[in-house]
């Protein structure tokens, strides 16, 4: 008798490496080479992991916030930071949607996408009020921003891991899309590193879009299957848990063992190729830097789980002392003569904190105070600069031509 085969928990073109499959077919093939227990090893994704859990005991188990404090979930221990930055906002606007008259909703449904064998994928959110549905994805991690309708170049694309879901749902729930005339794409992301970034990003699609997109997914898939696939570096990679073996991100290696320092110009005119290897040299180091770190996290999750990697060990951190028990603690330093002041240290939450708060309770914080002072000044690539600060030569320039418009004035 044989066993029955059980469906893969994950799979290689689902929605959640859509857009990597899209840009870089090549990435599929190279990630089934990676074993399966080092392609998460990121601490932000089991929060991740966790908030999404608890989003399920909000809405289907009807638990309430203050439950789930201190509450451990696949390892992971729910804050109160957690419930108040990221939860409590997120669950408020999704209760709002439920609430609606006739609503009626999927959550955590698992779809097949259309013309892929083996592409299937979870999607956090349906929801159909009337002829609306929203298909929702929940992002809580607090880093880069994720849009629903994403710049690129002189075009705004679709996310494709949202399109990937829409399509896919589309597919597997007939009925529950029979007669919906606005399909709307939504990003609910509570923390990210923008500070004024708004909760929601949405786009309303249409039925041909979705179609459209399955064709071009559908070629990209093909592709990732034929012996020389695409390889694309690029911002898709950031999760992709092939870069220690990928050709596109190795290579830097080899670039950089080979690369030889110019020495400082002896004439003006060897000025701008001097600069121009300065900017080569920081290129191959951040190329370096982002592979060091895949290599580094995989290594050291292989280590943990009992794998060798030779030449490598766990060593343990520097021991941190704690109170074995704070309140114990705060009554032995008062009855040794030290005030409450000397113990107790008391500290404003940032203005980024308090909006979150605010935000989740229908407020808004008055803008008059809050002052923004910047840290200093950060070398970055181009495209990445947020405000421009100007150098030397370039203020005296500026100086030098305001300087010149005052002059000619007062002659006149």
């Amino acid at each position: 008798m044989n066993a029955p085969l059980l469906e893969p928990a994950h799979s290689p073109f689902g929605g959640s490496v859509a857009a990597r499959i899209l840009r870089c077919p090549g990435s599929a093939g190279l990630v089934e080479k990676v074993p399966a227990y080092l392609r998460r090893t990121s601490s932000y994704a089991e929060r991740g992991t966790a908030l999404h859990a608890a989003m399920v005991h909000l809405i289907d188990e009807n638990e309430d916030l203050e439950s789930l404090v201190s509450k451990t979930i696949n390892d992971y221990t729910i804050t109160h930071d957690d419930i108040e930055n990221a939860l409590r906002p997120a669950y408020a606007y999704v209760d709002a949607l439920l609430d609606a008259p006739g609503a009626e909703f999927y959550f955590e449904q698992r779809v097949t996408f259309p013309t892929i064998p083996g592409a299937f994928g979870t999607v956090d959110l349906l929801v159909r009020s009337g002829r609306t549905i929203h298909v929702m994805d929940f992002k809580f991690g607090a880093g880069v921003r994720v849009l629903a309708l994403i710049p690129d170049g002189d075009e705004d694309v679709l996310n494709a891991q949202l399109a990937f879901y829409a399509a896919a749902a589309r597919h597997s729930l007939p009925k529950f899309f029979a007669a919906a005339t606005e399909i709307k794409l939504t990003i609910l992301q509570p923390q990210s590193i923008e500070p004024d970034a708004a909760m929601v990003s949405a786009v309303t699609v249409t039925h041909a879009e979705l179609d459209t997109f399955i064709e071009v997914y559908r070629a990209a898939c093909v592709e990732a299957l034929t012996p020389a696939p695409r390889l694309e570096k690029g911002p898709h990679c950031r999760f992709c848990p092939a870069r220690p073996i990928c050709p596109a991100h190795t290579g830097p290696l080899l670039d950089l063992s080979q690369f030889v320092m110019p020495t400082p110009p002896r004439a003006p005119a060897d000025k701008a190729a001097y600069l121009q290897a300065l900017a080569d040299g920081l290129n191959l180091v951040d190329a370096v830097k982002d592979i060091r770190g895949a290599l580094h996290d995989q290594a050291k999750a292989a280590l943990q789980n009992g794998d060798v990697v030779p030449d490598y060990a766990l060593s343990a951190g520097r021991a941190e002392r704690r109170w074995c028990d704070e309140n114990a603690a705060i009554s032995t330093l008062i009855k040794l003569g030290l005030t409450r002041n000397d113990i107790m240290a008391e500290a404003l939450r940032s203005p980024r904190q308090m909006e979150l708060r605010a935000k989740a309770r229908g407020l808004k914080i008055p803008p008059e105070i809050i002052v923004s002072h910047r840290s200093g000044v950060s070398l970055v690539r181009s495209e990445n600069v947020r405000v421009s600060v100007r150098g030397r030569d370039e203020i005296a320039r500026s100086f030098a031509a305001a300087l010149a418009t005052v002059q000619q004035r007062s002659r006149v």
